[in-house]
């Protein structure tokens, strides 16, 4: 008896039940295949976002005044995109980038945001910058200056100041005539970090913390005041 061949609707059913498997699997690893590539850059988010948050508040904390005064200088920055606000200020946490360097002593620090290597006029991308150097005073200043990129991807980065009374600041100068604000540091801080979202600008990664100041002033014994 001969073998009856496939007719064409059964090869057709065939191929259409295979189409079918074959879609859904594809669909199914690259969902898998997406969702580990978003993982990844969350993680790498948070990372980045808590080292900075970390850095910040550490050399923050270890505010330090010079020749009696607070130096704490905070400004906005005119990037063009995004609301930035650099800050530069006087503390002890220097860091030492080799042996020979010395890790002690007041340390000028500064915080700014600049554009990153990269950016074009259509998309822009800025990094966080932190520098220090020894600080030699008003006549000498600063000095053995070095700095890194701490945060990538920034998309804002926003300091909010208080004083005593609990007003809130967007700016800070304690070489001003200001007397809520001459010669002191705020005694509260907030930080807000906004890292961009790649896959939804309109909902970025935002990070933010609060850090009570103990020693933002000096009375007139030349003491540190909390």
């Amino acid at each position: 008896m001969q073998k009856r061949g496939f007719t064409l609707i059964e090869i057709l059913i065939a191929i259409f039940i295979l189409s079918v498997v074959l879609s859904t699997v594809y669909a199914a690893y690259w969902g898998t295949f997406r969702m580990a590539g978003v993982t990844e850059y969350e993680s790498e988010i948070y990372t980045m976002a808590r080292t900075t948050m970390n850095r910040v508040m550490f050399d923050l904390s270890a505010l330090s005044p010079y020749d009696g005064k607070m130096g704490f200088i905070a400004q906005k920055q005119d990037l063009g995109k995004g609301e930035f606000t650099g800050l530069l200020f006087l503390s002890k946490a220097n860091i030492a980038f080799d042996e020979k360097e010395a890790n002690h002593g007041t340390t000028s620090i500064a915080y700014y945001v600049r554009e990153a290597d990269g950016a074009t006029e259509d998309k822009k991308k800025y990094s966080l910058i932190r520098m220090d150097g020894l600080y030699g005073g008003p006549n000498k200043g600063v000095y053995g200056q070095r700095g890194f990129s701490l945060c990538e991807r920034v998309q804002s980065l926003v300091f909010l100041f208080y004083d005593n009374d609990g007003k809130e600041y967007e700016t800070w100068d304690s070489t001003s005539d200001n007397q809520l604000q001459k010669n002191k540091a705020p005694v509260m801080v907030t930080v807000q970090l906004t890292l961009e979202n790649p896959n939804d600008r309109d909902h970025p990664y935002i990070f933010s913390t609060r850090m009570y100041l103990p020693f933002n002033r000096i009375e007139i014994e030349g003491t540190p005041a909390s």
